[in-house]
């Protein structure tokens, strides 16, 4: 396990978050260690929190930029 993801020691933070062919794809929650987040190959909308609180609905096959340094990433319900 990874220290200092902010996930609470949790989880293992993600480095392909929700990418189609992401081994944490089917995953409730991601943890990302970046505020830079790309959803090309994400085939969903995502809802992005980063360390901040700044919270985004990112959408496929866009990048973006958080300014916070982690972001927790869930799956959007439209």
């Amino acid at each position: 396990m990874k220290k200092g993801c902010g996930c609470g020691g949790n989880c293992k933070c993600s480095t392909e978050g929700y990418k189609r062919n992401s081994p944490d794809v089917n995953k409730k929650v991601n943890i990302i260690q970046s505020g830079n987040i790309t959803m090309k190959g994400v085939d969903f909308p995502v809802k992005g929190v980063d360390n901040l609180g700044n919270t985004k609905i990112m959408k496929p096959g866009k990048d973006y930029k958080f300014p916070g340094t982690i972001v927790k990433e869930t799956k959007h319900k439209k």
